[in-house]
């Protein structure tokens, strides 16, 4: 195994109690409004980067027509009443899901995920060409981006902020301080479409501008948090380097929903797609070695999830049980800034 962690912190006991101090940062977040962070009409390719270069995230108004919403809302509704309270402490428990939207939705894979202004975006900031010897010859290669994940997201009264974290942890992703926006350094990119009118008071997400420029230990606070609020169809593109977390409803009966996509680098995949037409019997017949080893299990925290849950809950559901409360994370410390 290669340690990422060297370094980065340092585990030491205080009253009984081991934990993690680490050095305080000179990054600095940025302050900024809601205009600040919407895009000018008509929103092009190019405003749209000049706005997540600077900020880390951006909002285009009026995104997809209400209509096509409302299609997108329909297809929701077939799921999330099935969903129940949220188990674990990384979402509020008033928090229901629809995972795998793009196998649920048509009109999310065709109207959201392949809307042409997050193509665009996607492949300006994901997208990867290279050169290569093959031979006598030098050969260059496109890397698309792809879908990494799409989740529907309905926050209920009640719920209490969701902590500030950055999506790039899936991939391991290690930031470095930049006075400049680097290309090429980012693994995914979000973008948050709202179904329902989004505010402060119910839920809208909170976002740090500028912690995209940040290195990879400084802690955000949640004073240096904005909150994206949008009305119903609006879109809100955030770089998953950037810390975001959902907010407090404090409503007494306003849901907030908000469809979830993240892209991802088209290199972040297997050689070989061994899932397609293999039958799930096949793999029920593996041993848990076996699964994990095929990637059929998670890669902690969270990438490779069947409908919210570790794969090894469809092949080996024994064993998921008997394991299913274990800590996704190899070491927990509280945390210090010194």
């Amino acid at each position: 195994m290669i340690s990422l962690t060297k370094g980065a912190f340092t585990v030491v006991e205080k009253e009984g109690v081991k934990v993690a101090e680490v050095k305080k940062s000179d990054d600095v977040a940025l302050e900024c409004t809601l205009q600040d962070l919407t895009v000018e009409q008509p929103a092009t390719l190019e405003k749209v980067l000049a706005k997540l270069e600077k900020y880390g995230g951006c909002i285009v108004k009026n995104y997809l027509p209400l209509e096509t919403v409302d299609r997108i809302l329909a297809d929701v509704e077939e799921y999330i009443d099935q969903d129940k309270d949220f188990e674990g402490t990384f979402l509020p428990r008033q928090t229901r899901t629809v995972p795998g939207m793009c196998k649920k939705s048509a009109v999310t894979t065709e109207e959201f995920v392949c809307h042409p202004l997050n193509l665009a975006v996607s492949d300006a900031l994901l997208g990867k060409e290279n050169c290569f010897w093959i031979g006598d010859e030098v050969v260059t290669g496109y890397s698309a981006p792809q879908h990494n994940s799409c989740i529907t997201f309905k926050i209920g009264p009640g719920a209490p902020d969701q902590v500030l974290h950055r999506d790039d942890m899936l991939h391991h992703n290690i930031r470095k301080h930049m006075d400049v926006y680097e290309y090429g350094t980012e693994t995914a990119l979000g973008s948050v479409l709202a179904l329902s009118n989004t505010s402060k008071a119910n839920g809208a997400t909170r976002f740090v501008p500028g912690s995209h420029l940040w290195s990879h230990m400084r802690k955000p606070t949640a004073s240096e948090a904005v909150y994206a609020e949008m009305s119903k169809g609006d879109c809100f593109f955030m770089l998953a380097s950037c810390y975001h977390g959902g907010s407090a409803n404090t409503t007494e009966d306003e849901y907030r929903t908000q469809v979830i996509l993240f892209m991802t680098q088209g290199i972040l995949r297997q050689e070989e797609n061994i899932m397609v037409g293999t039958p799930v019997e096949y793999f029920k017949s593996l041993s848990v070695t076996a699964l994990k080893t095929l990637g059929l299990s998670l890669s902690y925290p969270f990438l490779g999830m069947v409908d919210g849950y570790d794969g090894l809950r469809t092949f080996k559901p024994e064993h998921y049980e008997k394991r299913k409360n274990d800590d996704p994370y190899t070491s927990v410390y509280p945390g210090v800034l010194v």
